[in-house]
């Protein structure tokens, strides 16, 4: 399944990106994701504690990761899921339309737009929701109006082949705040090695991939409570009809437990990041 894969993907890569971490931190780099990174998260934290003096900071900038959805593709799979070669079908954009947003822009669209550019009909870039047709990209995730089924087809489709920035950090701290300087270095080259794909990550996690998912999750629940109907009328194949609908909603939990998992990894790293030195070493 195609949202699955997306899912196992992203906490492969968060895993890695841990493990090139804890390399740089010389840690031990076993055991699953959550074990590995949460140790990555204390190693910068303990770094830091010793290696900073006490109430000094790392100083950490960079543009956050944004998510580029394909609204075209989302609309194609709906046109093709309904079967039809001009589908009925709505596509919003619930972000910034980077491509062009014609129709009714819940925000600010630059170019030929409503009263002063803002709200109204749109025919340009809209920072916002566009209620209307975006053609091209989606800074945020596609929303489908379709039927259940084609919905959560559409929007996997979509969003989560989301394409994701990698954020550029810049890591800053007073040298004379510097105690333990092996250890700072530590966790300077640990934090851009992977704090950036741990960002990209993320961000493609709790945007265009949770918004698909929701879609898909609330699909499956859907169709399993109405399978009685559903099973009467398949006669002899209502078993194995059973057994697909059941493996769906038992991937539910799976799926939302690995993406809080990556999720969490972003919160933790960063909150790590942040901590204050202590002083300890070298004096």
């Amino acid at each position: 399944m195609q949202l699955n894969g997306v899912i196992d993907d992203g906490e492969a890569k968060m895993k890695a990106s841990c493990k090139l971490m804890a390399k740089k931190l010389e840690i031990d780099e076993s055991g699953n994701t959550a074990d590995v990174c949460n140790r990555v998260a204390e190693g910068i934290k303990a770094g830091l504690s010793v290696g900073l003096s006490a109430n000094a900071k790392l100083t950490i900038d960079y543009t956050p990761a944004e998510c580029t959805v394909n609204i075209d593709v989302a609309a194609s799979a709906a046109a093709k899921c309904e079967g039809e070669a001009s589908a009925d079908v709505g596509v919003t954009c619930e972000g910034t339309c980077s491509g062009t947003c014609n129709g009714a822009c819940d925000g600010t669209c630059e170019g030929s737009a409503g009263t002063d550019g803002s709200g109204g009909d749109c025919n340009g870039i809209c920072d916002g929701a566009c209620k209307g047709e975006c053609t091209g990209g989606c800074e945020g995730h596609a929303d489908v109006n379709a039927s259940a089924e084609c919905e959560a087809q559409a929007e996997v489709s979509a969003n989560a082949e989301a394409k994701c920035t990698k954020p550029e950090l810049k890591i800053e701290f007073a040298a004379d705040a510097v105690v333990d300087k092996a250890q700072v270095n530590k966790v300077v080259l640990a934090l851009k090695e992977g704090m950036p794909r741990i960002l990209m990550i993320s961000a493609k996690m709790k945007g265009p991939v949770t918004a698909a998912f929701k879609t898909w999750a609330t699909s499956a629940k859907s169709l399993a409570s109405s399978s009685k109907d559903l099973y009467s009328s398949l006669g002899a194949e209502a078993t194995c009809v059973s057994g697909q609908l059941a493996g769906a909603v038992g991937m539910v939990a799976g799926m939302q437990s690995s993406i809080d998992v990556q999720v969490d990894v972003s919160v933790s790293m960063s909150a790590s990041a942040s901590a204050e030195g202590g002083g300890s070493a070298g004096n």
